[in-house]
């Protein structure tokens, strides 16, 4: 019992200690190549931070994995702590015995038979000779090597590693292959179908009876299966013929979700018109009409938007929509949407309208990152509230249309994270053309929309401290050309600037031709226009915990028509941003400063709240 409380109590008085003790310096003892900046930016303590004890194993592994990478096999890591007498500070020094370094010498393969050498060291040749020796990189490489027998009829190759050290310094990758049978697949069997039809599974899967087994393949068609949306789980598995060695059993195993579904969620939407909603959406359906897959939906959806000016919160559009997914068209994995919905739309800054609208779209995905669809639809707007649309000022006249348009989208989205990502890029462009009807004149037009934004890793040295920041960029541009003499463009089809994914600093679509003026002259409403431009880039920088800090400069502006446009025209902002990083996705509040204010503009600022980040 004694040496329990004497435990205890030598615990509690280092943990006391070790508390109140702050770490004033940290060096390094080594003869390596690296200087201690770049020693000082792998490990997780900190000068002038609380000494943590558990850190110090955990820099010491750090510190050896770095070596380890770079050609230091054999390094030892350890370390020496110097308090001072009231042990409120410590001194950290970390000793390093590199050892000698070692570098690749190349690839060596024994028991090669039925593929290609040559095939195989193409999985190495991102390993350049004489580069230090990274056991990690020549892990991946043989890896690949592996892969290429799965992929090629052999599940059950197997591929060992050895190292070869010659002359003192130089490491040579000795890869030994037993390639065993190549195996083929004589049948499939199913298990866990209730209402699914088996030729469900079968359309989706990348691999047949009789195929050699490509375990490529089998992971394709297992994502396939997921994506239909009718599974809860699906396994995808060989088993072997006792009497028949070349040959095995594909089983697929899968559970059924529910065919009918009902429930009800919150998210958040993006319309051009006002920005960032909130969105509560009850919703139900069936997703496996009659066995075939197809699936019928129906979803009611209220938005609603903050309004900093006013302080309110504003129900800016009511949607019901019904849906309809044919999955496969053209023999192809290619779903064709059916939907009809009816909205109503209550705009903070503009005319007040309703949108009956229906549509037929289809949709495929190339290459993973390369998604194209076509959509045919047909609109019927009702404009509400004739007086807050001035037909002196913008040439519209107000009332009732029928839009009718054919359009493609493409898109090419190479960003790991979408929510908030730190790398890669997407572009995309649409082009539609569309018919206008309404009570006096039918006006064709074309639009284009294009727009390019890009994400990169931005490493900034501050002393001592390398800072890992996202530097985000965007332009954008879409314009409407007429066909005929006829100008009238409905209000649900112009563009729209201003708020908090456009041009911040300027209130939601604000930032373009004027519908009306308030009382004291500012602008209060706007049309939209024909010509839009955007250009944006922004500092996305991590402080701690979930949150993310924003340093942005926006441009742009929407003219009323392309022959009106004027570079002086542009507007530009600056501003500062807090986000938050949810499993919603950010949840982010800027507050924007205009550079170039207009007369019209009531407020040299404006404050944004928006889900996601800008762009």
């Amino acid at each position: 019992m004694k040496i329990t409380h004497i435990i205890l109590t030598t615990f509690l008085f280092c943990t006391i200690i070790f508390a109140e003790t702050e770490v004033t310096k940290i060096s390094f003892k080594q003869t390596s190549a690296f200087d201690d900046d770049d020693l000082i930016n792998i490990i997780h303590s900190e000068e002038d931070e609380e000494f943590e004890p558990r850190l110090i194993k955990l820099d010491q592994i750090l510190l050896n994995n770095y070596f380890r990478k770079n050609g230091y096999l054999l390094v030892e890591v350890s370390d020496s702590l110097f308090f001072s007498r009231n042990r409120k500070e410590v001194q950290i020094k970390y000793i390093i015995d590199p050892g000698p370094r070692y570098y690749y010498g190349g690839v060596k393969f024994e028991g090669v038979k039925e593929l290609s050498e040559t095939k195989l060291e193409e999985h190495f040749e991102g390993i350049e000779i004489g580069s230090p020796f990274d056991e990690s990189v020549v892990i991946e490489a043989r890896k690949g090597v592996e892969n290429e027998y799965y992929n090629k009829g052999k599940p059950f190759a197997n591929v060992t590693s050895d190292y070869r050290f010659e002359q003192d310094s130089l490491v040579f990758a000795f890869l030994q292959i037993e390639e065993n049978q190549t195996i083929y697949i004589k049948k499939i069997q199913y298990f866990g179908l209730k209402l699914v039809k088996k030729f469900l599974i079968r359309r989706e899967l990348e691999i047949k009876k009789g195929d050699v087994y490509n375990r490529e393949a089998m992971e394709k068609s297992q994502q396939n299966i997921y994506g239909t949306g009718l599974f809860r789980f699906a396994r995808l598995e060989i088993d072997p013929i006792s009497d028949d060695p070349q040959n095995v059993v594909l089983k697929i195993v899968v559970q059924e979700r529910d065919a009918k579904w009902i429930g009800a969620n919150f998210g958040i939407g993006h319309e051009q018109f006002y920005g960032s909603t909130g969105e509560i959406t009850l919703q139900g359906g069936h997703r496996n009409i009659f066995g075939t897959a197809r699936a019928a939906s129906v979803h009611i959806t209220p938005s609603f938007l903050y309004e900093f000016e006013n302080n309110k919160i504003i129900n800016a559009e009511n949607k019901i929509a019904f849906k309809f997914v044919e999955p496969w068209i053209g023999n192809t994995r290619t779903p064709g949407i059916f939907q009809i919905s009816y909205h109503q739309y209550r705009l903070p800054s503009s005319g007040d309208f309703n949108l009956l609208q229906t549509s037929f779209e289809i949709h495929h995905t190339f290459f993973n990152d390369i998604e194209i669809s076509g959509t045919i639809s047909a609109k019927f707007l009702d404009e509400l509230d004739t007086d807050s649309i001035k037909v002196d000022l913008t040439g519209i006249q107000s009332g009732q249309a029928e839009i009718y348009s054919i359009s493609t989208y493409a898109k090419r989205d190479t960003r790991p994270n979408l929510f908030n990502p730190t790398k890669g890029s997407l572009t995309d462009f649409s082009l539609s053309f569309s018919q206008s009807n309404s009570t006096n004149e039918t006006n064709r037009f074309f639009t284009a929309v294009a727009s390019w934004s890009r994400y990169q890793p931005w490493r900034i040295t501050f002393g001592r401290n390398k800072l890992h920041w996202t530097l985000a960029s965007r332009i954008k541009s879409g314009a409407i050309f007429e066909v005929g003499k006829n100008k009238s463009i409905p209000i649900s089809e112009r563009f729209y600037a201003g708020g908090a994914t456009t041009v911040r600093g300027y209130s939601e679509q604000l930032l373009g031709p004027v519908a009306s003026f308030d009382s004291d002259g500012h602008i209060d409403a706007s049309t939209g226009g024909k010509l839009l431009m955007l250009a944006n880039v922004e500092a996305r920088i991590p402080l701690f915990w979930l949150l993310v800090g924003e340093v942005f400069v926006d441009a742009g502006r929407v003219w009323p028509d392309i022959s009106s446009f004027k570079y002086e025209h542009i507007r530009y902002t600056t501003g500062l941003g807090i986000a938050i990083l949810t499993p919603l996705g950010p949840v982010r509040v800027d507050y924007g400063y205009k550079l170039n204010k207009r007369p019209i503009d009531a407020d040299n600022y404006a404050i944004h709240l928006g889900i996601y980040f800008a762009f």
